[in-house]
């Protein structure tokens, strides 16, 4: 079976910018990380591996996302960020 990808995202829409309205939930995800005790490796992997996943479920499964639309490469980039972000400001706050 090919691999399938969601229709892209346009400007303005959430999955296009840099930062949208699931920033702070990637952020929340890297503090939920470093709560259950992962490490900066099993985060970022984590994370990283999300990201690579997530088009293509939003293709075969797009009832699961509310916008199920591509990623653009800024915006998962900065969904990685924000998750590493959100685990770093949990080791800074412990």
């Amino acid at each position: 079976m090919p691999l399938r990808w969601p229709p892209p995202s346009k400007p303005g829409e959430v999955n296009h910018a840099s930062v949208d309205r699931f920033t702070f939930v990637h952020a929340s995800v890297g503090v939920a990380c470093a709560l259950a005790g992962l490490g900066f490796a099993w985060t970022c992997a984590l994370s990283l591996a999300w990201e690579i996943a997530e088009n293509p479920l939003k293709a075969y499964l797009p009832r699961l996302f509310p916008n199920a639309t591509s990623d653009t490469l800024r915006n998962s980039v900065v969904d990685v960020l924000a998750v590493v972000g959100g685990w770093g400001v949990m080791q800074l706050v412990r």
